[in-house]
């Protein structure tokens, strides 16, 4: 019998490892358990949102997944005659990351996986196939067999990170609710792409065959087709088949060691009933599966996974109990069906064959465009909803509001310089925990010990112009210090960065006593 553990992950995909590094650069021990012995090579997901980088320098790999990705990219969506309907780009991000950005998958699961082998407090478990799952008020207990014996690992509690056709979520019982759309298509990545092309992935909606390409760096490129009734996968996936596909529209000759991938998929539309049993937690594919068109099903994940471990953490800590742990369902399941939904319509525009039906949704998105509010609603992609946790693990504001800082959403993170004159991002002074910003005001005033009682780290942050003291950071740009008044008011975050809090001096027992609902352990030292 291996030690117990306080967490135990299913499945090593990127989901998975982040959660799992999540949880051990706070100290939590954790095993994870992952069938496969290498890193997966298929470039399955290939668009990361700003959020997600945050994220990824949190566990240290975004340098070098930047360095191999096309940063700062968008869209556009052609209609009847390959003729341009609409451009988008995302607005300029405030998180302090490329707000769009196309990635290779494999270098980010190799990066991933290299980290989590080589942190010492996690238990990588390679080739263990998990055979079965029981839990009581305890902890939980899961079977596997682990190079040719069966042995089982307990642990406090679980997440299943092991996908679409998640072992975990049905040995819980959990169902998937949804529907499946009846087109299937054909994905194919290129290696050696010669032409240069602009950092937009771009939909086909031709009216014919719609088709989605989308550009990397080094040469890669990936091409999607929608498939017809009577077209067998079998048949697709064939060296000719793909040849035609390809040839000569949009290369002279094919290579066939060009090909990476050539896989047909269906798109699910489905997620989870909920997204916790008892001390198991779904994240991931496990939880929800959605089309690709909006590129949010890895995003999706990486936030399940931000979002449950600083909880999870919490908990192995001893300062919090269920209240907090069900704030992750509250939290998360909606905005993961929202953007599941947003996928849905987006395709349902791109995959239109019906002659009458794509010459009306031409016109009409062209009718759209010339009404200024709809045409920047569409050209800077606000669609792509950014998560709401205001009815969450937060305190709802009343004495006290900044201008650009809303609770229950993620902070912004602008540029500042600290006392030694180095500049960065805010968030590499926050540290790994809670955060007590303070805003405006000439000095920090003194606050309850129930801040370090929590472990929040102090920074006070000042306007740009201040020189800062140890403790301090001034902003290059005025961001959060924009419209703050002489009196201070203080910024509680959240270990994921999402505002927990808003107030002034005088709100701040409201704010705690609000907070002792979710952390128990601090409650001693009013």
């Amino acid at each position: 019998m291996r030690a117990h553990r306080d967490v135990v992950v299913v499945g090593a995909g990127p989901i998975g490892m982040v959660a799992a590094l999540l949880l051990a650069e706070s100290g939590v021990t954790t095993t994870i358990l992952e069938k496969q012995t290498e890193p997966g090579d298929l470039p399955r997901a290939i668009s990361l949102q700003d959020e997600s980088f945050r994220t990824f320098e949190q566990i240290g790999v975004a340098d070098a997944l930047k360095a191999e990705s096309l940063l700062d990219t968008g869209s556009r969506y052609f209609g009847l005659g390959d003729r341009l309907l609409l451009e988008a780009r995302p607005t300029a991000s405030r998180l302090g990351h490329p707000a769009k950005t196309q990635f290779d998958q494999p270098i980010l699961e190799r990066l991933l996986w290299e980290r989590t082998l080589a942190h010492p407090d996690i238990e990588f478990v390679r080739g263990a196939e998990v055979t079965g799952l029981v839990q009581d008020e305890d902890g939980v207990t899961v079977s596997a067999v682990i190079d040719g014996a069966s042995e089982q690992i307990t642990a406090s509690w679980l997440i299943g990170a092991d996908g679409g056709r998640s072992f975990v979520r049905t040995a819980l019982g959990i169902e998937l609710e949804g529907t499946t759309q009846p087109q299937r298509w054909i994905v194919i990545d290129l290696a050696n792409e010669p032409t240069v092309r602009d950092p937009f992935a771009e939909f086909h909606g031709d009216g014919q065959r719609p088709f989605v390409l989308v550009p990397g760096v080094d040469g890669r490129l990936r091409l999607e087709f929608m498939l017809f009734d009577d077209e067998d996968p079998d048949a697709m996936t064939t060296p000719d088949a793909i040849r035609d596909l390809v040839v000569p529209r949009f290369r002279d000759h094919l290579d066939p060691a060009d090909v990476r991938r050539a896989a047909v998929y269906v798109a699910h539309q489905r997620v989870a009933r909920t997204y916790r049993s008892g001390r198991a937690f779904l994240v991931g594919d496990a939880a929800h599966l959605m089309p690709p068109f909006a590129g949010q099903g890895l995003n999706a994940g990486v936030r399940d996974a931000t979002n449950l471990a600083w909880k999870l953490a919490e908990v192995c800590r001893g300062r919090a109990g269920d209240r907090l742990l069900d704030t992750y369902e509250v939290e998360r399941r909606p905005h993961g069906r929202s953007m599941m939904v947003v996928s849905r319509r987006i395709g349902a525009v791109v995959m239109g064959t019906n002659p009458v039906a794509t010459r009306l949704r031409d016109a009409t998105v062209r009718a759209l465009s010339l009404i200024p509010s709809v045409r920047s609603f569409l050209a800077n992609m606000r669609f792509i909803t950014p998560p709401d946790y205001s009815a969450g693990a937060v305190v709802a504001p009343e004495d006290a509001a900044l201008d650009g800082v809303a609770v229950g959403r993620a902070l912004s993170q602008p540029a500042v310089r600290d006392a030694s004159e180095k500049e960065g991002g805010l968030d590499a002074h926050l540290g790994l925990g809670w955060s007590l910003l303070q805003i405006g005001g000439d000095s920090q005033p003194a606050v309850s010990p129930f801040w370090d009682a929590i472990g929040a780290t102090r920074v006070r942050v000042l306007a740009p112009g201040h020189a800062p003291a140890a403790g301090e950071v001034a902003e290059t740009t005025p961001v959060l210090t924009a419209g703050a008044g002489p009196a201070p008011t203080f910024v509680l975050v959240r270990p994921d960065r999402y505002v927990a809090a808003v107030f002034g001096a005088a709100g701040e027992t409201r704010v705690i006593d609000t907070l002792r609902t979710f952390l128990t352990e601090p409650s001693p030292v009013a």
